[in-house]
C-alpha cells in the first residue's frame, strides 16, 4: 500500500526539487488549476473522464468505477510506462488527484507493481491548494526593487544568488506592461498563477525580494494580501540613464525576441498593437510618431533606430507615470544606486 504524505510535506519536497509529483487528474482539470512543478499524468483522460462522469450520474458509483477499469485496463501498462519516463528514477515519487482518493490509490497500485515506491498526498490537490492559499493570506515581508521602466529590475532580481526572491512576471508569464506579452507563451489561469506565487513564498524567514509591480499583470491580478503588502514595503531603487534604459528595452523586447526565432514582421505587428493600446493615453500625435519610428526601425534593421521610438515611449509616457506613482506613495527608501551598487548592497544584507 502506498505511503501517505501531508500536503505541507509534499510542498516542502516539491519546492526543494526533492521529489517528483504526478498529478493524475485529467488534462482539463490540470489546465484549470495546477501545482507548479507537478507533471500531469491522467489516469482518466478527458474523454474517458467524461464517460465515467455520465455513468456515475446515470448508474451510480459502482458502475462508474467498473467502467473506469474497463476503459483504462487495456492501456494500463502503456500509461504507467509513459508516466515513469518523465520522472527521475532515484527521486521520491508523490501522487495527487482531486481529493487523494480513488484515482491516486489506483495509480499508486499500478506504479508499485513496477517495484517503485510511491507517496500519496492526503487530501489531494484540494489540500495542496489550501496550504498555498494560507501562504497568500499571510504574506511574508517584502523588499521591493523599483525604478524607471527599463532600468533592469528583472535582470537584477534574476542575477541575485539568493533564495529569498520571486520573479512575479515569470510566474505570470507576462512583463506587466502593455508590451509585456511573451510571444511564445500564454499566461496561466489565475489559480495556477496564485499557486506559483505561493510556492515561491513558502520558505525563508527573511524579507522576500520582488520587483515593483502593478496589481494587474496582463490578464491576471496579484492576490489582495500580496499586493497590499508590496505597496507598503521598503524600496530599493535601481537607477539607470535614459540611454541605458533604451538599450535594455531594445535587448529584451526586440533583440532577444528575434534571436528566439520570432519573425521580424510578427514582432513589428505585436509592438504596433501594444502601442495602439496606449493611444488614448499617448494621444494621436505621439502614437503616430512612435509607430512611424517603429516601422522605420524594422525596415532599417538598425538597433539605434529602435532607440528612437523606445526613448519617446519612456520619456513621454512611462517616466511620467512612474514619477506620479512615487509622489503619491509613502514607502520607505532603503537604498538607491546603479545596478552594481544595488546588487552589492542587497548581497551585503542577505549573505
Amino acid at each position: 500500500m502506498a505511503h501517505k504524505i501531508s500536503a505541507a510535506s509534499a510542498l516542502d519536497l516539491l519546492a526543494a526539487s526533492s521529489c517528483d509529483m504526478l498529478d493524475v487528474r485529467s488534462e482539463g482539470e490540470f489546465a484549470v488549476a495546477a501545482i507548479p512543478g507537478a507533471l500531469n499524468a491522467p489516469i482518466l483522460r478527458n474523454p474517458e473522464r467524461h464517460e465515467v462522469g455520465l455513468c456515475y450520474r446515470q448508474r451510480g458509483q459502482a458502475a462508474a468505477i467498473d467502467l473506469g477499469y474497463q476503459l483504462v485496463g487495456p492501456v494500463q501498462e502503456t500509461r504507467v510506462q509513459e508516466w515513469l519516463r518523465h520522472v527521475r528514477p532515484d527521486a521520491p515519487l508523490v501522487l495527487c488527484c482531486w481529493r487523494g482518493g480513488l484515482r491516486s490509490s489506483i495509480a499508486a497500485e499500478w506504479i508499485e507493481a513496477t517495484g517503485r515506491e510511491v507517496w500519496v498526498v492526503e487530501g489531494g490537490y484540494k489540500a495542496l491548494r489550501h496550504e498555498l492559499l494560507e501562504v497568500l493570506a499571510r504574506p511574508q515581508e517584502f523588499r521591493v526593487i523599483s525604478g524607471l521602466t527599463g532600468a533592469g529590475k528583472t535582470r537584477l532580481l534574476d542575477a541575485l544568488p539568493l533564495h529569498e526572491k520571486i520573479n512575479i512576471e515569470e510566474c505570470a508569464a507576462h512583463r506587466g506592461s502593455s508590451f509585456g506579452r511573451f510571444m511564445h507563451r500564454t499566461q496561466p489561469t489565475q489559480t495556477t498563477f496564485e499557486n506559483r506565487l505561493a510556492l515561491g513564498l513558502r520558505f525563508g524567514q527573511r524579507p522576500v525580494l520582488v520587483e515593483d509591480e502593478s496589481k494587474v499583470i496582463g490578464s491576471l491580478h496579484l492576490p489582495e494580501a500580496i499586493y497590499a503588502a508590496m505597496i507598503k514595503s521598503p524600496l530599493i531603487i535601481l537607477e539607470a540613464s535614459l540611454a541605458e534604459r533604451c538599450e535594455n528595452i531594445y535587448r529584451e523586447y526586440v533583440a532577444e525576441v528575434l534571436a528566439s526565432g520570432v519573425e521580424p514582421q510578427s514582432l513589428e505587428q505585436s509592438l504596433m498593437a501594444s502601442t495602439y493600446k496606449l493611444q488614448r493615453r499617448l494621444g494621436g500625435l505621439l502614437t503616430s510618431k512612435i509607430i512611424d519610428q517603429l516601422q522605420t526601425a524594422f525596415a532599417s534593421g538598425d538597433p539605434e533606430a529602435h532607440y528612437r521610438w523606445i526613448e519617446m515611449l519612456l520619456s513621454e509616457y512611462y517616466d511620467g507615470r512612474y514619477r506620479h506613482s512615487q509622489v503619491h506613495g509613502s514607502r520607505p527608501l532603503l537604498f538607491r544606486g546603479t545596478y552594481e551598487e544595488c546588487r552589492e548592497w542587497i548581497l551585503e544584507q542577505y549573505v
